[in-house]
């Protein structure tokens, strides 16, 4: 499966925003964008993983699930990039 990581960053922070707009603003890109990231996102892996509301978005079981190795994945990518920069 070949889902770019950006999809997996904006998922990750509507999931902790809670809300398509908020986090839109937090990654400094348009809620269109963000809206799109997640529907690409849900087609690819051919899974709803927000229940939307008026009040905003919320986590469905399975993004949930997901949302565990997502977290951890991108908090080893940052772990990898500051034990590099470290390094050097």
């Amino acid at each position: 499966m070949a889902v770019k990581l950006e999809l997996y960053r904006v998922f990750k922070e509507v999931a902790e925003a809670g809300n398509i707009s908020e986090a839109a603003k937090n990654l400094y890109i348009s809620q269109s964008a963000v809206s799109q990231s997640v529907k690409q996102l849900e087609t690819a892996l051919q899974a709803r993983l927000f229940a939307r509301s008026p009040r905003g978005v919320t986590l469905t079981g399975e993004g949930q699930m997901l949302y565990q190795y997502v977290r951890s994945a991108l908090g080893l990518i940052a772990t990898g990039e500051d034990k590099l920069s470290q390094a050097q």
